[in-house]
């Protein structure tokens, strides 16, 4: 049975008071997005980042009980300021596609991301299994507090 695209995929939006250009900085600079990236109480190590279409992203990501997760992300569109599509998996699978787009608004910027599954179970799956959901609202707000503490470091 084939799934249409809204049955495989999350959005997730937010929009943050800040320019476009900072926003993206924050996201696509490795000295400031392994800062921020992950939900709540999670962070990084082991990170190497290839900014590049073509390139490659790893990092664990580590858990606040100590569990790793691998990641690896590659990069398969780079349009700054305002649009990122990467494959995002594990190192052994891909598990989404990523979009992120940023929209200049009048009062900062809207940031929309969206996870392309390939299939409504595998959406479905990281949902429930991982708290997909939760945890993006909290990395868009981590990402927002970041850019609000940081902002000079960012021009």
């Amino acid at each position: 049975m084939a799934t249409s695209k809204n049955e495989r995929e999350l959005v997730l939006q937010r929009e943050i008071p800040f320019a476009g250009k900072l926003v993206w900085k924050a996201m696509t600079d490795p000295e400031h997005v392994n800062k921020w990236w992950g939900p709540d109480g999670f962070r990084n190590e082991d990170v190497t980042m290839d900014f590049r279409v073509g390139g490659a992203w790893t990092f664990v990501m580590v858990g606040p009980d100590g569990t790793r997760y691998p990641n690896r992300s590659v990069f398969k569109e780079i349009t700054p300021p305002s649009r990122l599509v990467f494959d995002h998996g594990d190192g052994e699978r891909i598990w989404f596609e990523t979009t992120v787009t940023l929209e200049e608004t009048a009062t900062g910027t809207l940031i929309t991301l969206r996870q392309l599954y390939p299939s409504m179970e595998s959406r479905d799956e990281v949902v429930e299994k991982y708290g997909a959901i939760e945890g993006g609202k909290q990395h868009l707000a981590k990402l927002e507090a970041y850019i609000r503490e940081n902002a000079r470091a960012l021009v």
